[in-house]
């Protein structure tokens, strides 16, 4: 977390107001155990545990906060939200989706956003702080050692970075390698006919209809390919034992006068020993 937050501020900043909004990502995970309403298991929670370290002017924008109502709350971080992506790359919005990289506001420019925010922008920034020192990870640690790593790991996808990194290295769902693997930029290269049913086939992104794509492909190497006359020959036509078998690159002779020669001494060997047998 505060790596993240380190080298994307702005991302930060995003990931706060839009779990106090409830556009975040971690709203889907909120039923898990230990995980409960993101607004205060990441922002508000943490910021009221150092709010007596963070200064009266962030305990008075917290309880301001904690003073609204639930629609007060949430229009003034979704009216944040709103202006936090005017100043995005593009003013793209705050939501790219899974297979493009989801821009994160110029984090320069957010003292310049004017609007109603209520306490908004007092009450991310702080918790941006304490997410940079390394704060707001030790807090999830101390109040719930058994799910730590998997509220990073939640809080992480709030944050645009590591979206970012994914789709920078092509290591998001709606690209080719299905299977990601050291090595591999879009994945390996024997998942090839999985990945066109996967990607290009009707049905082949549900788990059923990738199911079957599979077992039709199954089906014709198993039964097509040995049994229908023309295409059975084909392997042999395209000499596709030779990606299996083959002796090494001039070898082949060598080792054929080797044969010989140990043929021949075989014979010499045996053979007064087959005529001084007894008859």
């Amino acid at each position: 977390i505060a790596g993240a937050s380190r080298q994307d501020p702005g991302g930060t900043i995003l990931a706060f107001t839009q779990e106090l909004d409830g556009t975040a990502a971690s709203w889907m995970n909120a039923p898990e155990q230990g995980v409960g309403r993101p607004d205060s298991t990441f922002v508000i929670d943490p910021l009221r545990a150092y709010a007596p370290l963070l200064g009266a002017s962030v305990q008075r924008a917290l309880g301001t906060w904690e003073a609204a109502g639930p629609r007060q709350r949430h229009a003034w971080a979704s009216n944040y939200d709103r202006a936090l992506a005017t100043i995005e790359p593009g003013a793209m919005g705050s939501s790219a989706g899974m297979g493009s990289a989801m821009p994160s506001p110029d984090f320069a420019k957010i003292g310049m956003l004017r609007g109603d925010f209520g306490p908004v922008p007092a009450i991310v920034l702080a918790d941006l702080g304490l997410a940079r020192r390394g704060y707001l990870e030790q807090y999830l640690i101390g109040t719930s050692p058994g799910h730590s790593m998997h509220l990073t790991t939640i809080w992480l996808y709030d944050q645009p970075l590591m979206l970012n990194t994914a789709v920078a290295n092509g290591l998001t769902d709606d690209q080719w390698g299905m299977v990601k693997e050291r090595g591999f930029p879009v994945g390996p290269w024997y998942l090839i006919l999985p990945a066109v049913a996967h990607v290009l086939l009707p049905g082949g992104s549900t788990g059923t209809g990738f199911l079957l794509w599979n077992l039709a492909f199954a089906l014709f190497f198993m039964f097509a390919v040995p049994f229908l006359p023309g295409l059975r020959d084909l392997p042999e036509r395209l000499r596709l034992h030779r990606l299996m078998y083959r002796y090494p690159a001039g070898r082949r002779s060598e080792l054929g006068r080797e044969a010989e020669t140990d043929a021949g001494a075989d014979l010499l060997a045996t053979g007064p020993i087959a005529e001084s047998k007894p008859q």
